[in-house]
């Protein structure tokens, strides 16, 4: 059967949620790291400690966004990456509140290489899945291209958020040195590794798309993160079709 075809989505579907026993487990320890943020936002308010007790905040909001956009949106977070994501969060929480990126060089890279890695794999997925179809078709350097613009701008937020925060609060995100005591060597040094995390995740993409087996695999794995486009034959979809057309 060929890959993108109607009948192929209710197939699909069924994958999201992945077996029950390992979405339930997977689902188990995110919220239990969501509970342990929690719980240090809670002692930090205790304590009056508001510079943890901020950051317990932020993870913890930052935890619960996947399940948002699931609930409101036609993005989806399977458990397998909701836990993926919470996992990461608590990585940077601890390398905050815990001093991590001092005391181990490499954190701080390490994070911002998987986060380039994710962001640009999943921001692929969801592109190939909305625009790889019979009415629809991306040029694949251009989906790559886009992928990786995605990551970068992801990764962009994050670090006008470090200058932001360390601008009102007199705070250090950046992570100042006696070598530059701007920030500006760890910000370029991030932006640098996650834009070579994202290159690599949508090379790996872009090269399977280059086979039908490779092609079937990033759609089965790109519909568990977003709803496929409306049938090519539905109403619905020749009505957005014939709209797209005449508004063009």
């Amino acid at each position: 059967q060929e890959c993108g075809t109607p009948d192929m989505w209710p197939r699909i579907a069924n994958l999201r949620d992945g077996p029950p026993a390992a979405a339930a487990v997977q689902l188990f320890f995110a919220r239990t790291l969501q509970a342990v943020l929690a719980g240090e936002m809670a002692a930090a308010l205790f304590a009056t400690n508001w510079w943890v007790a901020f950051i317990s905040f932020l993870a913890l909001t930052a935890s619960f966004l996947p399940a948002l956009l699931d609930r409101n949106t036609r993005v989806h977070a399977p458990p397998g990456f909701e836990l993926l994501i919470t996992l990461f969060i608590f990585a940077a929480f601890l390398g905050e509140t815990t001093d991590f990126y001092w005391k181990f060089w490499w954190w701080d890279t390490a994070l911002h290489v998987c986060s380039g890695l994710v962001v640009g794999m999943v921001g692929f997925l969801v592109l190939f899945t909305l625009f790889d179809t019979e009415r629809v078709k991306m040029p694949p350097l251009l989906l790559s291209i886009l992928a990786v613009a995605i990551a970068m701008a992801v990764g962009s937020a994050w670090e006008i958020f470090e200058f932001s925060v360390d601008h009102l609060f007199s705070l250090d995100m950046q992570r100042k040195t006696l070598s530059d005591n701007s920030g500006l060597t760890d910000t370029m040094v991030d932006e640098i590794v996650n834009a070579v995390g994202a290159i690599l995740s949508v090379t790996v993409a872009h090269l399977r798309m280059s086979h039908r087996r490779g092609r079937k695999w990033l759609k089965e794995l790109g519909a568990q993160f977003v709803e496929p486009p409306p049938r090519p034959k539905s109403k619905r979809y020749r009505r957005a079709f014939v709209h797209s057309q005449h508004d063009a």
